[in-house]
């Protein structure tokens, strides 16, 4: 069974406690395909079984929680612990390098907006608690990046999910112009903020 139907068998067997486990373990940085799981909630919701609020808070503490262990292992457990963990997570002593720079110049807020960038936000999780930052800042702004993002993914799918009937009726020319101006656009506007962040790492 690939993990992305793991993730959707959480979610349907275990309802909410499923999906706080599933989003405190991406909250870890564990590289999991967390779109699944809110993929699965939005049918949940569409068909009332879950309801949106609830889905959102669920999934904004399970990944704070995340966060917080993840943290604390790196605060506490040091290097060894990060090391033995790492293999798991795959992150270079680069990647490592490069955040503290971030940290040096922003501040815990670096937290926040790797919530939104995939390449920083395990590398930034696992070095706030190597390099200790201040607990409190670290916690509020993975709180804001973690409550955003999960109310981006809860409102997309659901949005997503409630247009599905109408997507299906239309005839099929339509459907294929539709998914490729949809990946055309996720495209360009991915390969854009790739260049513009790459740009912003090679100065900091």
């Amino acid at each position: 069974m690939h993990i992305s139907q793991y993730a959707n068998q959480m979610i349907y067997s275990y309802g909410y406690f499923g999906l706080f486990i599933i989003l405190l373990l991406e909250g870890l940085g564990l590289p999991l395909p967390i779109q699944f799981a809110f993929m699965a909630t939005a049918y949940l919701i569409h068909i009332n079984i879950m309801s949106a609020l609830p889905v959102i808070a669920t999934a904004t503490m399970g990944n704070l929680t995340g966060n917080i262990l993840a943290y604390f292992l790196g605060h506490y457990g040091g290097e060894p612990i990060f090391k033995s963990i790492n293999r798991f997570l795959r992150i270079d002593d680069e990647d490592i390098n490069k955040i503290k720079k971030w940290f040096d110049k922003y501040g815990s807020i670096t937290n926040m907006v790797s919530r939104w960038i995939g390449i920083t936000r395990t590398p930034a999780i696992w070095a706030a608690g190597l390099f200790r930052i201040n607990f409190f800042s670290y916690t509020l702004f993975s709180f804001i990046g973690d409550l955003l993002w999960t109310i981006f993914w809860v409102v997309l799918f659901d949005k997503l999910q409630s247009n599905l009937n109408w997507f299906l009726t239309l005839r099929l020319e339509y459907k294929v112009l539709g998914i490729l101006l949809i990946f055309s656009a996720f495209y360009i506007s991915w390969y854009w903020f790739l260049r513009v962040f790459r740009s912003k790492r090679e100065k900091v």
